[in-house]
């Protein structure tokens, strides 16, 4: 919302978060939301939704990593 605001849904867990990024696991993937002054205003990890205040500059998404094992063994 105008760089100031974001809403999202569907948010699983917040894997980390400071003034200038939050880190979001959303289903099986990660996203990574960059900026200044990042503030989480509402989570509610039953339903998963979140919203955040601050000036949002970048939303990168990404596929969650297996673990080593995991990945070594198939």
């Amino acid at each position: 919302e105008g760089r100031k605001r974001l809403s999202m849904t569907g948010v699983t867990s917040v894997d980390g978060f400071s003034e200038n990024y939050l880190k979001l696991t959303v289903g099986s993937d990660r996203v990574t939301v960059n900026g200044q002054g990042i503030k989480i205003t509402s989570y509610n990890k039953s339903n998963g939704n979140l919203t955040a205040d601050g000036d949002f500059a970048e939303i990168k998404y990404g596929v969650k990593k297996q673990p080593v094992m995991k990945r070594l063994f198939k």
